[in-house]
């Protein structure tokens, strides 16, 4: 049976409809997900918990606060999955992420594991924000990455930079672990040094499991350069500078990229007498608010961040940031309110995506080793 309204009723019903829906508002759930995705296992455990640690320390003071979208309390689930920092693992992690709906993801540690996984979530349209650095990677995102630090074209300058201006060295010899990390890093390095006016003596490639660098240090002790770059992690580091010192090279300063910035190769033996790394990923206290986030980091976790707990950290303030201003936890409209921010990021406190998700904030920070620490030498946005 049809049923017809006079046209004045009917105008009014559809507008009270309209009111109804307004402020009923966009579909919000009561709860949502969030991917950490790291390697929770193996060399590069520390740093994969690490950041998980800071993640989930935001997102239990955001529950606490009532965190609410769209005027609606919504309660932050953190799920985590180890990715063992291997590809294969990498890709099937990411795909349970997914089938998980997450809303967005926080990984992955490593440019070579990000590599494999940017597609999986971009097909998804989960946002993915990542502390990898290789420069690619954004290219490869298509708009659906977010680096939370600086990338290595910058780190590659600061390289370059540094040897020339600061350590006024003229023959440089590089060595890197083939992976979408060091390939592009030892390319874009000698590219820098090149435009500087600085002879690269040796440029060689070991795979990332390598431990045995006896042919290596011996063409070094041939023809010993000036400064040796080496874009490895610490597990092939300690082996490398064990056997630089048994060849007399202990003398050979060292400067070594974000990758080896850890604990553990600060408080190695001091097999190599000068060594310097430069890193994306800033010390909390290089930030005004890092005080303050230390003390609350080592009240919940009884010990000091490792790496980069505070980008993770304020990766999920940004994240909560953007979903509040969007009116909805939709990835599609989280993704596209990502690009216009200037969010919320408490410990760095200037976190923006350029249109292809790099970091707009980003630097670069040279330490160098002194007394088992990490002492800060200087820092650039520029270089």
């Amino acid at each position: 049976m049809r049923i017809f309204r006079p046209a004045r009723l009917s105008s009014v019903v559809a507008a009270a409809s309209l009111v109804l829906l307004a402020a009923c508002g966009p579909s919000v759930p009561s709860s949502i997900k969030i991917g950490v995705a790291q390697p929770l296992s193996g060399p590069s455990a520390a740093r994969g918990q690490d950041l998980l640690n800071g993640v989930k320390m935001a997102a239990d003071e955001l529950n606490a606060s009532g965190f609410k979208v769209a005027g609606k309390v919504v309660k932050i689930e953190v799920v985590a999955v180890d990715d063992k920092a291997d590809k294969e693992t990498a890709k099937k992690v990411a795909q349970e992420l997914v089938d998980q709906k997450v809303t967005a993801v926080i990984g992955h540690l490593s440019s070579d594991i990000s590599e494999v996984t940017i597609p999986i979530y971009k097909a998804a349209n989960i946002p993915q924000l990542y502390t990898s650095s290789a420069v690619d990677l954004a290219k490869q995102g298509d708009g659906n990455t977010f680096r939370l630090v600086a990338n290595d074209g910058l780190q590659a300058k600061a390289i370059g930079g540094y040897i020339a201006e600061s350590l006024n060295a003229t023959n440089v010899a590089i060595i890197f672990e083939d992976t979408a990390f060091g390939r592009p890093m030892s390319k874009d390095v000698s590219e820098a040094l090149g435009k500087l006016k600085k002879k690269v003596t040796m440029n060689e490639s070991v795979s990332n499991k390598t431990t045995d660098f006896a042919a290596f240090v011996a063409k070094v002790k041939a023809t010993p350069p000036d400064v040796l770059v080496a874009v490895l992690r610490d597990n092939q580091l300690l082996p490398l500078f064990e056997q630089m010192k048994a060849a007399g090279l202990s003398g050979v300063p060292v400067l070594s990229t974000n990758s080896s910035k850890t604990e553990k190769l600060a408080k190695a033996p001091n097999d190599i007498t000068t060594l310097y790394v430069t890193s994306s990923a800033l010390e909390p206290r290089e930030f005004a608010a890092g005080t303050a986030f230390l003390k609350k980091f080592q009240t919940v976790f009884k010990s000091d961040p490792v790496w980069g707990a505070h980008y993770a950290y304020d990766a999920m303030y940004v994240i909560a940031d953007a979903m509040r201003r969007a009116d909805s936890v939709d990835s599609v409209k989280l993704r596209e309110k990502l690009h216009t921010i200037d969010p919320v990021s408490p410990v760095t406190s200037s976190m923006r995506f350029t249109a292809d998700g790099e970091q707009a904030y980003g630097a670069i920070t040279v330490y160098r080793r002194r007394d088992g620490q990490w002492e800060p030498l200087m820092r650039s946005d520029r270089w």
